[in-house]
């Protein structure tokens, strides 16, 4: 939803392979420098508690809020780097939820003829009652970890790997490689084609994995009737949402759609 909301706002002859590859490259450059960074300092800090990695600090909300605040806390200038991260942490946050919240904005208002302010207004007022009333309480941290594991794993992953298999499935592969190679710099051929077969496959393979192992065992040793609830019911209830918010007719055209 992100990728095709900004990307409607491109101009029709965007380097788009340039683009991504910029992109990807440096995300992965940075995600690579941190993870070195991080896990000899949870290395550290395990020798030193004569501790396995994996019981010093799991990933997502421990290895934020309870293993960082350790390695900062014995790090030189720690007071400064604490702010400097948590900071950070903010900032990304922030950036990010508008990322996410300008999808839901922008179909709102092209779908129904808004303006930019009311959509906002009518998309954002629900939301931030909600999340105040959900993570506010004392079951606020268990949900957000729920809600943000089926969010990445059976939201996301479950898109890309529906989105890539419509493609393959459908013959559009081929077209989408010379739709690409007409206006990008870095022009894309078997090696794409073939990536785009592999990563379909190790995708299904670990949403197989993935449901196999939440259904078998459950999550993070929540109740069942929690993860149900905010695991598996707002998973579903996404793609109930999103169905039937697609059937309602169109009022106004979108900007893609008015350049044509």
């Amino acid at each position: 939803g992100i990728m095709l909301t900004y990307a409607s706002y491109l101009k029709k002859e965007s380097d788009l392979t340039g683009a991504g590859l910029v992109v990807g490259f440096a995300n992965s450059s940075f995600e690579v420098l941190a993870g070195i960074g991080v896990f000899s300092a949870l290395g550290f800090i395990a020798v030193a508690n004569g501790q396995d990695v994996s019981e010093v600090a799991k990933g997502g909300i421990g290895l934020a809020f309870f293993a960082f605040p350790t390695i900062i806390n014995q790090a030189p200038l720690g007071q400064l780097l604490g702010v400097l991260f948590f900071g950070s942490l903010v900032f990304a946050g922030l950036t990010s939820f508008i990322s996410v919240l300008e999808v839901i904005i922008a179909a709102v208002q092209d779908k129904l003829r808004l303006r930019r302010a009311h959509a906002t207004f009518l998309v954002g007022l629900p939301m931030m009652v909600a999340s105040t009333l959900l993570f506010g309480t004392a079951a606020g941290l268990p949900m957000l970890d729920t809600m943000d594991n089926f969010v990445n794993m059976f939201g996301i992953v479950a898109v890309a790997f529906f989105s890539l298999l419509s493609i393959i499935v459908t013959g559009r592969l081929k077209e989408l490689g010379e739709h690409l190679n007409e206006t990008s710099s870095f022009k894309v051929g078997a090696i794409w084609k073939a990536c785009i077969v592999v990563t379909t496959g190790v995708l299904a393979f670990m949403l197989y994995k993935e449901a196999t192992k939440v259904l078998a065992n459950g999550y993070e040793g929540y109740p069942e009737w929690f993860v149900n609830t905010f695991g598996w019911g707002m998973a579903i209830g996404l793609v109930i949402i999103s169905f039937l918010l697609s059937r309602l007719p169109w009022k106004n055209l979108t900007q893609t759609q008015g350049e044509k």
